[in-house]
């Protein structure tokens, strides 16, 4: 039948599955990425009505141009400016691998005499973007990429997927790039044939991801793994009663054999699949879309709405890369929200690794099938849950699956990022190494939150109580939280990571190096780069939100109590700085209106307004300060530098610039250690940042350096303000250094300078209204005595800590940074506490 004969039949059926066919298309305004002088063939992958019908309903909604209707070019007509790269075969047909005639013949005539430019638009349509499985009827009946029976397939798809499709527009080809390449007609074809069948493939593992295996396959090729053999062929040697318990306590050689026991081998093989059984997810699409439809409803209920950034970076590295998503961890929503977004995004879920105290009874079933992977607190002393776990992680890299996990380990209480914790990233650069086909890329992802669900139990943490094991009681106690308002979430995806690079930095000849069932020696310092690398740039992608500038401004404030108009004119410098000082990084410091800002935060529950006769005052709410100091914690980091200056004229009103560089440079080794800050404090940057200060006001330059503004005036005010943001860090500095200087010589260790720094910390807050958070922390305290120890300001000998000499000379300069009566108060504290020692002595 002739084309324009077939159009003609085709064109009525489109019409009228078209009424039931509702696609979702990426990007979302998908006329953006098309030249609209220049002409468009769009490519699909495999082809049919129900494909042309979703991307024609797309063209009329976005206003692209029609695929069914004619294009010219040169002196080439064709009556439909669609191709398909491979036809769905017949029954039992064989697929050709050979161009299609029409891209065949724009190819022809761009070589022979066509001067313009044509765009190929390779366009994939996923009907219900379930991944293929193994054994599956689901996929003989309903998934994408099925051979035998293609068009009868296609049929069923769009009648049960036709609301539920994705139809993803690539970026154009460009003829005239090929061209520059090749201009041999046969070879430009297979070389165009090779761009488009990789092209599609890699973006069917994005959206879609990898086939999903059977479970059971899974979970043999985990058990029948050399390291996990290898390890149930020595404890199965031994004849120790502790073996026949099934522990795996490390056991002296006299208690093994050369010959594996069978009875134990059995035992151990069957430990070993009950521990993958525990372990594996069981991704399931039904639940994939129940899961979403339940999950759109809650977040509607829940929050204003998710404010997404930097897609865009995720989106240059997603294909024909492994990805592991590493976010920050604030709530348990993390794991739900990043799903979910990736899912809307087009991209395929990731494995999710969740600690088994998340594996409660119904939750931990749903949870599992929508891609959760459990695993333990520890491994400590069970080499087979080791080697299961280790395996389950290397099947999962190696079939293409996305990972995600949180380097934390655990969620942060205090707002602040926490050290990374390194088992999960070396089991995944290890993985890698033994089989390094695919590049591995880590995305690091910054979740900002307004409000927490988990608000209420993190206060009571805070305030020193016990922290609640999950439950299904403590679950449905979550959801009379239902009725509160959460204001907005910010995510941002940060720079992604190429491991690849990183092993290059830090230890170019990998490659040559065989990586088999041991960690290499050179690995471990490999792993502290990666999660520091993280950390810092997750921290280089914060999102700013209201919520935390407020709370910044309102907790600098005396009492917690503050004018609403010097609270405005705080809440309006603090975002002018951040906008000025990461105008050109990832970063994300969205436009706010002061006003609107205080109302929001009265709305959310956080302060309260009164009036006196001078005018309207700002409170903060009881209960109130620690949810603030939280969300304050969350972008302190972004303000370390400019906090640290404005400090430096906590007790001078001038200073020169050296004098600045050299106290600033004092104190932020350990603030950009405690922080994770990237980015040095070099001579070039202070003056940057104090030039910034000075076009807001906040200081005056002089001949000789520096000034702050006049005492009682409002940018003197807005300094002070300004310094407190660091103040909380200096502050438990400060007491852990009058600790370890007023301790007699060998009378202190690590755990009872931890006592007393934490006791110092109940006083503070009971005698000067402190926050006790602020100054102890147990995660904060071990990196600043780290930092200190690399900078051989610490010693430890047999089991005391004792400062060097010097220490008394950097604390002698940098105590300038704290006001006067803060100091007062640190030492009187930490001279009762160790006096307190040598009366229990």
């Amino acid at each position: 039948m002739p084309q324009h004969l077939m159009n003609l039949a085709q064109k009525p059926l489109i019409r009228l599955m078209s009424l039931w066919v509702k696609p979702t298309v990426l990007p979302v305004e998908p006329a953006s990425l098309i030249d609209p002088q220049a002409p468009v063939i769009y490519v699909l992958e495999s082809g049919g009505v129900a494909d042309a019908t979703a991307l024609s309903v797309i063209a009329e909604r976005t206003g692209l141009p029609a695929p069914l209707e004619p294009i010219q070019y040169g002196d080439q007509s064709e009556p439909i400016r669609l191709s398909v790269l491979q036809r769905r075969p017949y029954l039992f047909a064989r697929r050709r691998k050979a161009m299609a005639p029409r891209l065949t013949r724009a190819l022809h005539t761009a070589t022979r005499d066509y001067p313009g430019e044509l765009q190929i638009v390779p366009v994939a349509v996923y009907w219900g973007r379930a991944p293929d499985r193994e054994d599956s009827l689901w996929r003989f009946l309903f998934t994408e990429n099925w051979e035998i029976g293609g068009r009868t397939h296609k049929f069923f798809t769009t009648i049960v997927h036709g609301r539920r499709t994705l139809v993803n527009i690539s970026q154009p080809l460009s003829i005239n790039a090929l061209l520059k390449t090749e201009t041999r007609p046969e070879l430009l074809e297979r070389k165009l044939f090779r761009i488009l069948r990789v092209h599609f493939r890699e973006r069917r593992i994005a959206s879609l991801g990898p086939d999903l295996s059977h479970r059971r396959m899974l979970i043999g090729a985990v058990v029948a793994d050399k390291a996990v053999q290898k390890v149930i062929a020595e404890e199965s040697r031994t004849k120790s009663e502790l073996a026949e318990q099934g522990n795996s306590q490390e056991l002296s050689p006299e208690s093994k054999t050369d010959t594996p026991n069978p009875k134990l081998l059995q035992k151990h093989l069957y430990r070993a699949e009950k521990y993958a059984h525990e372990i594996a997810a069981d991704v399931s699409y039904p639940t994939t879309r129940i899961l979403h439809r339940l999950l759109t409803w809650l977040w509607n209920q829940l929050y204003d709405g998710i404010k997404l950034s930097g897609v865009d970076r995720l989106k240059s590295v997603a294909d024909g890369r492994e990805l592991v998503y590493v976010p920050c961890h604030r709530s348990h929503i993390d794991y739900l929200l990043l799903s979910y977004i990736l899912y809307e995004e087009g991209y395929s879920l990731p494995h999710i690794a969740a600690g088994i105290n998340l594996n409660l009874p119904v939750v931990g079933g749903i949870l599992r099938r929508g891609g959760a992977f459990f695993l333990r607190r520890t491994f400590a002393g069970n080499k087979l849950y080791a080697a299961v776990f280790n395996a389950y992680l290397k099947e999962i890299l190696q079939r293409g699956h996305t990972l995600e996990y949180f380097v934390e380990g655990g969620r942060s209480r205090t707002g602040r990022l926490l050290p990374p914790k390194a088992g999960m990233l070396a089991m995944t650069v290890h993985a890698y190494l033994r089989n390094p086909r695919t590049p591995v890329v880590f995305v690091p992802v910054y979740f900002g939150y307004e409000r927490l669900l988990e608000g209420k139990a993190f206060t009571s943490e805070l305030a020193g109580n016990k922290k609640r094991k999950e439950s299904i009681l403590g679950l449905l106690g979550t959801l009379k939280s239902l009725r509160q308002q959460y204001g907005t979430v910010h995510v941002n995806f940060g720079e992604p990571i190429l491991l690849n690079d990183l092993l290059d930095t830090e230890y170019p000849n990998w490659r040559e190096q065989a990586v088999q069932l041991d960690r290499p020696e050179w690995l471990p310092p490999i792993v502290d780069q990666l999660g520091a690398s993280i950390m810092q740039t997750i921290n280089l992608s914060a999102s700013v939100t209201p919520i935390s500038i407020l709370a910044t401004a309102a907790l600098a404030t005396a009492q917690g109590a503050v004018s609403q108009q010097e609270l405005e004119r705080q809440i309006r410098m603090n975002h002018q700085l951040l906008a000025t000082l990461y105008r050109t990084s990832n970063v994300v410091i969205p436009p706010l209106d002061p006003i609107d800002t205080i109302e929001h935060a009265k709305r959310l529950g956080f302060i309260i307004q009164r009036k006196d006769d001078i005018g309207p005052l700002i409170f903060i709410k009881r209960g109130q300060s620690a949810p603030l100091t939280y969300f304050r914690n969350n972008i302190a980091h972004l303000l370390i530098l400019p906090s640290l200056i404005a400090s430096a004229f906590s007790n001078s009103t001038a200073r020169s610039t050296k004098s600045i560089q050299e106290l600033v440079q004092l104190a932020y080794p350990y603030l950009q250690e405690e922080f994770f800050i990237k980015d040095e404090a070099s001579d070039a940057r202070i003056v940057s940042t104090l030039n910034t200060m000075k076009d807001m006001s906040l200081l005056e330059s002089t001949e000789g350096g520096w000034r702050r503004a006049p005492a009682g005036t409002p940018e003197a005010i807005s300094l002070l303000h300004l310094a407190a943001s660091v103040t909380p860090s200096l502050e438990r500095y400060y007491l852990t250094i009058a600790i370890l200087e007023f301790a007699p010589e060998q009378s202190i260790s690590r755990k009872e300078l931890h006592a007393r720094v934490e006791s110092c910390a109940k006083r503070l807050a009971l005698t000067h209204g402190k926050i006790e958070g602020d100054l102890y922390d147990k995660h904060l305290l071990k990196t600043f005595l780290g930092t200190l120890e690399q900078r051989h300001h610490l010693r430890e000998k047999e089991g005391f800590l004792s400062v060097h000499a010097d220490l008394e000379a950097l604390e002698s300069k940098a105590r300038t940074l704290l006001q006067q009566q803060s100091r007062h108060a640190i030492l009187n504290a930490a001279m009762q506490s160790i006096s307190q020692i040598s009366v229990d002595s």
